[in-house]
């Protein structure tokens, strides 16, 4: 009896650490299956793990059995439990994608930004507790080879194989092969300069400067711009005037290369194999282009990341990482560059800037004379992280006003037919509604969703002007379907353009804004 209280133990201690923060976990609406099914597998996987071992005999065989099968799942188990206590997430494939495209850098910013050194040390103790009471299982387990445990092994595995999709190991390997099939299978045809599924394009612009500002991490919900209280856009608010301000425009994802990969091509949520089709810098080279891609993101090269291979298709290309050794610098780095690009020969340019924004470890986005806000902020969580944390985005954001500015400023100095277009991949949840800062689809709170979209024009573009933006601004509109916008925009005319599709469009259709997994953005919303 005492055999198969040893077991009954090691179960319950399994359970421990995921019902200690099961409290904190719901009210961030987590399924109560989904934990079930976590602590289910876990304990399965255990016992399964321990039978095995007991039913071998020679001593040498055991222990290399013991390390291969024990060492992988007290891994396992250990990245899990720390993923809980840091994040109160579940990893899945949409975090996985996301580790699969970020550097080291990133990935240190993001686990400082979250984690604290008592979590190692909890995980650390939880599982050296563990594998003490598991020894002294696996030491006084002595049972009879009956039917009664053969049965049990087979239980094992059976709850083992159905509830598989929660095995970290098995995610990893499936999402990584995905991944690296959709690297090789999409940079076939993303990376090339022109795509031979866009036909008759033509653009009859001679002089030309246009730029789009793709921003990181950026919820209009704390842009002075948009009416949060703070003042954290006095440079924009100075030219709003001249700024062609969009109300109520979503991103389709919150992870960058999700977002983007739908922004920059032709997929959409109905449709993501599409991406295949086309990107906006494609359309811009057969345009007639000369098109840049100007970046202070990492990386590129022998870890070059899902972006990059859009932005392979640009003609000419600059990534700060490339010059600088330190990683962490302030975006105003692309100015210079900027401005040197506007001066260079041909007249006929497309720039694509892709700042560092406001991305996690929010204190590194701006330098100290940039640290305006030091106040108590307004929110319903208060605590001195859910204050501390407010205040640095805010001072990053203010910052990414005086870049954004800047940008204009440079372009209006051209004196060119010209636009600067501005929107963010994706925006960011920073103590809005969850007592919680950054984004994850687990959480999927409005705010990750809510970005800036802007749009300001030049005196000699207006003269051409055949958009009005006024009546268009409080459109519902989701970025997924920005090829048909942008080159709109840019005056780029091609066969598969959907002007029903275009926010500018004066045939534009409203379509149902999906997020998530099949969830009603418009009908959320409306139910808040």
């Amino acid at each position: 009896m005492k055999d198969y209280k040893n077991c009954i133990l090691i179960i319950i201690f399994l359970l421990l650490p995921i019902l200690a923060i099961s409290g904190v976990m719901f009210s961030n609406d987590f399924s109560l299956k989904i934990i079930a099914k976590e602590l289910l597998f876990n304990s399965a996987i255990l016992v399964f793990i321990v039978l095995i071992i007991h039913f071998i005999n020679k001593k040498v065989l055991k222990n290399i059995v013991s390390l291969l099968l024990l060492v992988p799942f007290y891994s396992i188990l250990f990245i899990k439990i720390f993923t809980l206590l840091s994040f109160f997430n579940f990893i899945d494939n949409a975090v996985l994608y996301t580790v699969f495209e970020t550097n080291y850098y990133e990935l240190t910013s993001f686990l400082n930004s979250y984690s604290k050194w008592y979590h190692v040390l909890i995980t650390t103790l939880y599982i050296f507790c563990l594998v003490l009471l598991i020894f002294k299982a696996n030491t006084n387990f002595k049972v009879k080879h009956t039917y009664y445990i053969e049965i049990m092994v087979l239980i094992c595995v059976a709850i083992s194989y159905r509830f598989y999709e929660r095995s970290l190991s098995l995610l990893v390997i499936n999402t990584f092969v995905e991944y690296k099939y959709f690297s090789a299978e999409i940079s076939k045809d993303i990376s090339k300069s022109t795509s031979k599924h866009f036909t008759n394009v033509s653009n009859n612009d001679e002089d030309a400067l246009y730029v789009v500002i793709i921003g990181e991490s950026t919820t209009r919900n704390n842009m002075g711009i948009y009416g949060y209280y703070r003042d954290t856009n006095p440079n924009l608010n100075k030219v709003k005037n001249e700024l062609h301000l969009f109300q109520n425009v979503i991103s389709p994802h919150i992870q960058t290369i999700l977002s983007l990969d739908k922004v920059l091509s032709m997929a959409d949520y109905q449709h993501p194999e599409n991406n295949k089709l086309g990107t906006v810098l494609q359309l811009a080279n057969q345009a007639g282009f000369e098109t840049y891609w100007l970046s202070n993101q990492k990386p590129i090269g022998a870890y070059e990341s899902m972006v990059s291979l859009y932005a392979k298709a640009s003609k000419n290309r600059f990534y700060v990482s490339n010059i600088y050794e330190d990683a962490n610098k302030y975006d105003e780095i692309l100015l210079p560059k900027l401005k040197e690009t506007i001066n260079k020969k041909p007249s006929k340019k497309m720039i694509f800037l892709h700042l560092e924004g406001c991305h996690i470890s929010y204190h590194k986005k701006y330098p100290e004379s940039f640290n305006f806000f030091t106040d108590t902020p307004k929110t319903k969580f208060n605590s001195a992280k859910a204050h501390q944390t407010i205040n640095e985005y805010d001072n990053a954001v203010r910052y990414n006003d005086f870049v954004v500015s800047e940008v204009i400023d440079l372009v209006k100095k051209a004196n060119k037919n010209s636009y600067v277009m501005y929107f963010s991949d994706h925006g960011e949840e920073v103590f809005k509604e969850y007592d919680y800062f950054g984004h994850h689809e687990s959480i999927g709170s409005n705010a990750m969703f809510e970005i800036p979209f802007m749009v300001w024009t030049s005196d000699k573009y207006n003269e051409k002007a055949t958009i009005r933006f006024q009546d268009k601004l409080n459109r519902k509109y989701n970025l997924e379907d920005f090829i048909y916008s942008f080159s709109e925009l840019s005056r780029i005319e091609f066969d598969q353009f959907q002007p029903e599709k275009s926010i500018f469009n004066i045939n534009f259709k409203f379509k149902k804004r999906i997020i998530l997994k099949e969830e009603d953005y418009d009908q959320r919303v409306q139910k808040k």
